[in-house]
């Protein structure tokens, strides 16, 4: 099974066939493990995002549990083997709490390639393991423009504004969260806080 941070590494791209997504989404859904697992990864090697977005709305828990894997895996590997090392590198020294090395990681791939939500995104949580929610939003922000079905920048945001205390963007976030990803618990909870808090203004 593919698991977020684990050594992935693609296999070797074959041409991009949009015609067998279909049958791919079918194993990944209702295949034995072994059909599952090698349905995502030619899933992702196809950078199947929108199916297996869709997938993530399944009733199925081990069909959200890959799916989620997948989007994760292809984020990571959008600009290839030497930058998704290197963002390895960065998440395990966020991971080690060593927060200054990791920034530096961060910031430099997302200089080197400002279209790459992921760095982004690594960089918001960063920001919001610092303590600075505000500077986290801007970037969730970012990530959100770039992907708009990424349930992690929108999960991200919605926690940084109840750490500031801003109820309407925090139920806004978690909203659009839990419309991605709708077995998220978490969003859930948030959304239960900030319309209570909202309802005693």
């Amino acid at each position: 099974m593919i698991r977020l941070n684990d050594e992935f590494i693609p296999p070797p791209r074959s041409k991009c066939s949009a015609d067998e997504i279909p049958g791919l989404i079918a194993s990944l859904q209702q295949g034995d493990a072994a059909e599952r697992n090698r349905a995502l990864t030619r899933l992702v090697e196809l950078k199947a995002e929108k199916e297996l977005t869709n997938c993530l709305c399944s009733q199925e828990v081990l069909t959200v549990q890959l799916a989620t894997a997948g989007l994760w895996e292809c984020w990571l590997n959008e600009q290839g083997a030497s930058a998704r090392e290197m963002i390895d590198e960065g998440i395990e020294l966020m991971n080690a709490d060593r927060r200054d090395a990791a920034a530096e990681v961060f910031q430099a791939l997302m200089k080197r390639y400002p279209n790459w939500a992921e760095p982004i995104n690594k960089q918001a949580t960063l920001l919001y393991l610092s303590d600075k929610p505000a500077e986290s939003i801007e970037l969730c922000v970012k990530v959100v423009a770039l992907k708009p079905d990424h349930f992690g920048a929108w999960n991200g945001m919605a926690l940084c504004a109840v750490q500031l205390e801003d109820w309407r963007t925090a139920l806004f976030a978690a909203r659009k969260a839990l419309s991605i990803q709708p077995c998220a618990e978490p969003n859930r909870e948030i959304i239960r806080l900030a319309e209570s808090k909202l309802n005693k203004t």
